[in-house]
């Protein structure tokens, strides 16, 4: 990952960084310390209703660049060319606790690209995830 998305790859080894030794790393341990790539993520929170579609909660600039919108407020379907996608991607981290990777050819502003997306989970102090980071860059 990091030789094709180096932005990603260091968004993941801070991400393995802040666990300390935890399977899941803390939102508190986590938030506010992501240096220069907060411009690269977006943040979504698990929705309080499990009927609710998961929207993004921050976007980062470079995201809302990519994408011609702030991403903030948006359903997480505006992430993926399928809303579906993004939704189950998105509960398939809350549920499993697990890191994804996803590509798409994507439509965007200045033309089609292809976008990739790295999902990583982050838990409460009981170990719950509630919210993942999604690390978002276009791939040249």
């Amino acid at each position: 990952m990091a030789d094709r998305h180096p932005v990603l790859g260091r968004l993941y080894r801070l991400w393995l960084a802040r666990g300390d030794g935890a399977a899941l790393p803390l939102a508190e341990n986590i938030a506010g310390r992501l240096a220069d790539l907060d411009d690269v993520i977006v943040v979504i929170r698990r929705p309080a209703e499990s009927d609710e579609t998961p929207r993004i909660e921050c976007s980062g600039r470079v995201v809302d660049r990519i994408f011609g919108v702030a991403m903030t407020g948006q359903p997480v379907g505006r992430l993926t060319p399928s809303s579906d996608h993004a939704e189950n991607e998105s509960a398939l981290v809350f549920a499993s606790g697990r890191t994804l990777m996803m590509e798409d050819q994507v439509e965007l502003p200045g033309g089609p690209a292809r976008i990739a997306r790295l999902y990583l989970p982050l838990a409460d102090s009981a170990g719950e995830v509630t919210a993942i980071i999604v690390g978002v860059a276009k791939v040249a």
